[in-house]
């Protein structure tokens, strides 16, 4: 977490599996840097309270995180810092974010949120009879079929690794 002073707004982009905490990294981080958090979790619940099928999932999450980003793109612009909360599974989403927030004029930290298959399914399981809000409920099943799509960061990514176990 930057603590320095800056000339440039910070987007802050928040990767890991479903269940592994980057929510709640992202809201400790929003108190920390007083950025503005966007978690498109909480757009999907509002706008799709009956949530799509998963495998229509995302078809909509991404529809979300486009319009979440031109709100955080204003922010950017206006001098804000951002936190984009958007889990980033796959690395051309990484790359696609990073640039869209350095060519809107801003310095990127990539934090890899990250957290053991087993501790995650208990996490679900219990957040699935809690249902905190903003939560949107993680079967056994939609995490065995969403699981195997997620692409770790790389070396070369220059993030920061928080184990979550």
């Amino acid at each position: 977490m930057n603590s320095t002073k800056k000339n440039k707004p910070i987007v802050y982009l928040i990767c890991g599996q479903v269940g592994s905490g980057k929510t709640t990294f992202a809201k400790k981080l929003e108190k920390e840097t007083n950025a503005i958090r966007i978690t498109p979790d909480e757009w999907m619940l509002k706008l799709y309270p009956d949530m799509p099928k998963k495998e229509d999932f995302d078809n909509f999450y991404y529809k979300c995180c486009d319009v979440a980003w031109s709100v955080a793109c204003e922010i950017v612009k206006r001098g804000g810092d951002v936190i984009l909360d958007f889990s980033f599974w796959k690395r051309k989403e990484r790359v696609k974010f990073r640039n869209l927030a350095i060519n809107s004029g801003a310095l990127v930290e990539l934090f890899y949120i990250k957290c053991d298959d087993k501790e995650i399914l208990k996490r679900l399981r219990k957040r699935n009879l809690e249902q905190p809000e903003g939560s949107i409920r993680i079967t056994d099943d939609m995490f065995d079929f969403f699981s195997p799509g997620f692409e770790p960061p790389e070396e070369d990514e220059a993030f920061t690794l928080i184990k979550n176990d």
